[in-house]
């Protein structure tokens, strides 16, 4: 289900995306809402179309709006008959390998991001799995926590990170954690310069 284009049910990829922030936010517990200007910036959408969307969920009764400081807030409608089932549309699409992939791009100073496939599902379930996200190498830690709070929602999501330095001490030492988090089933490797997946065949 989490390949499903929900703009073709519900008419428009900018809806979908208006639909999901809003809805995911208010699953999440925060109903403070948002205008215009900054879904358009956060969800990569012209301001008018952004407008044109809000203004029909609102008009269907999805959404409610108020006024701060001549800004004009839209926020989910709780008592809107089909609110929950909205909700677990969006729970199970919803999909965060593309902004994690996107995030990790730019960041030159890792060696490896190992992310498992258990991501996929965070926003319904905790996982078993040992981390949801390793890494070697460094990060701005504050700007990745930022990051996650933002791409699932305030879930918790298992990482740790390491210096390559202490990556090989412990190989060299046979550390059982290391090498069960290196080889759980579920693994996408999103970087991998130390060709770490290569050497474990």
């Amino acid at each position: 289900m989490r390949n499903l284009d929900l703009s073709k049910i519900f008419g428009s990829k900018c809806r979908a995306k208006i639909l999901e922030k809003l809805l995911l936010e208010y699953q999440s517990g925060n109903n403070d809402g948002f205008h215009m200007r900054l879904l358009a910036r956060e969800l990569d959408e012209q301001i008018n179309s952004i407008k044109r969307e809000l203004d029909n969920l609102s008009d269907i009764g999805i959404l409610k709006s108020r006024s701060e400081l001549k800004k004009k807030i839209f926020y989910v409608n709780k008592n809107f008959s089909l609110i929950e089932e909205f909700i677990e549309i969006f729970l199970k699409s919803y999909s965060p390998m593309n902004k994690i992939r996107s995030y990790f791009k730019s960041k030159i100073d890792l060696e490896l991001v190992l992310v498992n496939e258990a991501v996929e599902y965070k926003l319904v379930e905790t996982g078993s799995n040992i981390l949801d996200i390793f890494m070697i190498g460094e990060i701005d830690k504050q700007d990745f926590n930022d990051f996650l709070a933002k791409t699932f929602y305030n879930r918790k999501v298992k990482y740790a990170i390491i210096t390559t330095e202490d990556f090989f001490k412990r190989l060299e030492y046979g550390d059982k954690l290391i090498k069960n988090i290196l080889t759980e089933s579920g693994n996408i490797y999103i970087k991998d310069n130390l060709k770490i997946k290569e050497k474990l065949g």
